[in-house]
């Protein structure tokens, strides 16, 4: 009987070092200990990983060619299905998805799948040569010109397929820099470094980006700029913000403003934002308890925020975001205050918010989610100090093209209408994906949707009738 293997433990920062900077928690695997790692993958033929895996990575093949050392190979497996590998190993909850469907993990820890993917990543970067799946595309008379609406995972994942065939990708952006939400994500998830190469590949590819430019009406794209196809990738944006007393006290943030403010240029700051450069003395609370709120607390640590308070209205089992984020925040020096509701937004002054006053809950019976729902509990008031409030209840889709907004979205949400084995959209010649179909959702479902609309449009491109895409 084979003898299993402890899992390999990368090397980490120590909460009190990494508290006070913005470097990757996880520095990574050393080659020995990516290699011992890989070792205790058994290369299941029916495996259960792969399946889990939105993108459908190959996940035994390329483990099989680490096992022997081959990091080129490997990494060709990889980037033969997913289109931002580098992207995914460090945000996916891999213990959801793939590791979560281990067959290992049935008796012992699964395999590190997202570290081994990360390191073969990493280590293929640091390498001087390509293998050419990067080189500039030579156009032919079949080359068509396709405009992507939005520049997040799902119209990344779109352009980088659609340029690899030699089309003209043509990537819209209303914000000043390219990512979509990527773009705001803390440094100490995805190193700005990481996404400023995956969009220099995509310039090597011909793709052309033009960022602060706004698309207003989507259908003119391909009936009057000369496109022969229009991706929409404008993702769930908009912060969802409840309507509570003293919401518009100055100090309360949404998650979206928030981290723009860290992390943006200060002099591209839109709305007439500042930088928030430190919080030093500040009692920061964080409403929410999802990837979002976790991004936003353990970013308010690094600031130096005197106190920092997690508000989430369920129990820690109920959480929707990462187990891992939360394990992270704890460790880093967050307070949790949980099965707590905010209900209103107190001030000393009447300008500034100075406190949260919540409810204590009690959780009943499950809702449509599965979670069971929670209930406020009479006469349970109690405050939580904050002089910065950042609300973090999830995004919304944004309406979008006004002129279009009947045909388009789809009630009661605001989602885009696209059909999901093709991306097609009411509208002829205009494709979408990601989060402004779905609702918010995770990166590599966004860039599965891209990869979806790219067949759709190849096979829009051959002729393939409207109405059989739409249907």
């Amino acid at each position: 009987m084979r003898e299993v293997k402890p899992r390999t433990q990368p090397r980490v920062q120590p909460s009190d070092v990494r508290s006070r900077n913005f470097d990757e928690v996880i520095t990574g695997y050393t080659s020995l200990n990516a290699l011992a790692e890989a070792q205790r993958c058994i290369l299941c033929k029916n495996a259960r990983c792969q399946a889990a895996c939105p993108l459908g990575n190959r996940i035994p093949e390329w483990i099989a060619a680490l096992q022997q050392g081959h990091i080129e190979e490997a990494y060709r497996v990889i980037r033969s299905i997913s289109p931002m590998p580098e992207l995914c190993s460090r945000l996916c909850p891999q213990e959801r998805l793939c590791e979560g469907a281990c067959a290992l993990g049935i008796k012992h820890e699964p395999v590190a799948i997202g570290l081994l993917e990360r390191f073969v990543c990493d280590e293929w970067r640091q390498m001087a040569h390509r293998d050419g799946q990067d080189s500039p595309i030579a156009r032919t008379s079949l080359s068509k010109r396709v405009a992507a609406v939005g520049s997040g995972p799902a119209s990344l994942a779109l352009a980088q397929s659609l340029a690899r065939d030699g089309h003209a990708v043509t990537i819209f952006e209303r914000w000043p820099h390219l990512g979509g939400v990527l773009r705001w994500l803390p440094r100490f998830k995805l190193p700005a470094r990481v996404l400023e190469d995956h969009l220099e590949m995509l310039g090597r590819l011909g793709v052309k980006c033009y960022p602060n430019t706004e698309v207003c009406w989507i259908e003119s794209l391909v009936t009057d700029e000369g496109f022969d196809a229009a991706f929409i990738g404008i993702g769930a944006g908009r912060p969802s913000v409840p309507e509570l007393p003293g919401a518009t006290l100055d100090g309360v943030l949404s998650s979206t403003e928030f981290l723009v403010r860290v992390f943006y240029d200060a002099q591209q700051l839109p709305n007439d934002w500042e930088p928030i450069t430190d919080l030093i003395g500040r009692r920061v609370a964080v409403l929410g308890g999802g990837d979002s709120a976790m991004d936003c607390v353990r970013t308010a640590i690094r600031l130096g925020a005197a106190e920092v308070t997690c508000v989430y209205r369920r129990d820690e089992a109920n959480m929707p975001g990462s187990k891992k984020e939360v394990q992270a925040a704890k460790e880093e020096g967050v307070r949790f205050q949980l099965l707590a509701s905010p209900v209103a937004f107190r001030s000393t002054d009447a300008r500034h918010v100075s406190q949260v006053e919540c409810l204590r809950m009690e959780l009943g019976d499950p809702d449509p989610s599965g979670r069971r729902a929670p209930r406020p509990i009479a006469g349970s008031e109690f405050p939580v100090e904050a002089d910065l409030v950042v609300l973090a209840f999830g995004y919304e889709v944004e309406a979008a093209f006004d002129n279009e907004h009947t045909y388009l979205m789809a009630p009661p949400r605001g989602t885009v209408k696209a059909n999901p084995e093709t991306g097609a959209t009411p509208l002829r010649g205009v494709f979408a994906g990601g989060d402004c179909v779905t609702g918010a959702n995770l990166v590599c479902m966004a860039a599965r949707a891209g990869l979806v609309a790219a067949q759709g449009m190849r096979r829009y491109f051959a002729g393939e009738p409207w109405e059989r895409l739409t249907t």
